[in-house]
């Protein structure tokens, strides 16, 4: 038992952070550890956690999505623009998905195919995201959702947020495809050594499409759990939310220089940033001073997995 315990606390170094947090937290709030607590920081979260899966996957091949923020508000409100005017939720949430995997097969065709540098790219493509979602919305909130959409934003089963849920379903099916197919084997490959995945016939430029696309699906579905979870489709409810999911990526330990992570360590690290979020809120910790306090954990978060790295190596 104290192997395992010990062999989680070095290939995820966030699990410590969280649990000293937890107990931090639940000592300085009595409402920190209360069931409705922490139901409503799990549904607040569900947005962040399925577009950080996405960004794991683009992690892992080496590259970044800074567009994904943008993607989940353009997806938002056209999604939502389409279920005002024919409330089907179907509809709605094939249009939040064909959005996020446009923009994603954009990012896709121009740094795999075309090899353009994903920062510049996906960098373009968020300020045009971010316009789109502006300009169609006219700035306003997009109303018009289908009440039973808004019922399932609310909804919770055995005290876990229905919103949470599917972000859980996500995380399940990209663990299961990451480690369990040939397609996420040839993407550890090829993020862990270019050179080498292309000896072994692996197609580097298509595996490089492949993963922005599925970024872009991603943000096209937290895009369309939004809505569940506000009510409405709003423009600019990606914009806060880039460092976040980069963030949490981070933090739970995947390398920004590909081929090293997981989607599990990604889960911790929403998990992470969820905790600390929620009880400087209840401590009433402004909002700026809350910034550097995330700051300084992601700092602290990335200095811990960069050593057990090395230690691996």
């Amino acid at each position: 038992m104290l192997n395992i315990v010990l062999r989680t606390l070095r290939t995820n170094p966030a699990v410590p952070l969280v649990a000293a947090l937890v107990v931090v937290f639940s000592l300085l709030s009595p409402f920190f550890m209360t069931g409705g607590n922490i139901e409503a920081m799990m549904g607040a979260n569900a947005v962040v956690l399925i577009a950080a899966v996405g960004m794991t996957f683009v992690f892992l091949a080496g590259g970044i999505d800074l567009s994904i923020s943008t993607v989940i508000s353009a997806s938002a409100v056209i999604s939502g623009l389409v279920m005002a005017g024919t409330d089907n939720i179907a509809v709605g949430i094939a249009t939040a998905l064909a959005v996020g995997a446009a923009f994603g097969a954009v990012n896709g065709l121009l740094i795999g195919m075309c090899g353009l540098t994903p920062f510049i790219t996906t960098m373009g493509t968020q300020l045009v995201a971010r316009g789109i979602a502006f300009v169609m919305s006219q700035g306003v909130a997009v109303k018009g959702t289908p009440y039973a959409l808004m019922d399932f934003g609310f909804a919770a089963f055995l005290g876990i947020p229905a919103t949470t849920i599917v972000g859980l379903a996500v995380v399940v099916l990209a663990s299961l495809t990451l480690c369990g197919t040939s397609w996420g084997r040839e993407l550890m490959l090829v993020g862990s050594n270019r050179n080498a995945a292309r000896y072994t016939g692996i197609n580097v430029r298509k595996m490089e499409f492949s993963v922005y696309l599925v970024s872009g699906l991603l943000g096209g579905l937290a895009g369309f759990i939004s809505i569940a979870n506000l009510g409405n489709a709003i423009p600019g409810v990606g914009d806060t939310l880039l460092l976040m999911i980069i963030g949490a990526v981070v933090l739970g330990g995947t390398s920004m220089n590909g081929g090293e992570g997981s989607i599990s360590r990604t889960l911790i690290g929403v998990g992470l940033l969820a905790v600390l979020i929620n009880g400087l809120n209840l401590l009433g910790i402004p909002f700026y001073d809350q910034l550097i306090v995330q700051g300084v954990l992601i700092f602290v978060g990335t200095w811990m997995a960069a050593r057990l790295s090395r230690r691996r190596a």
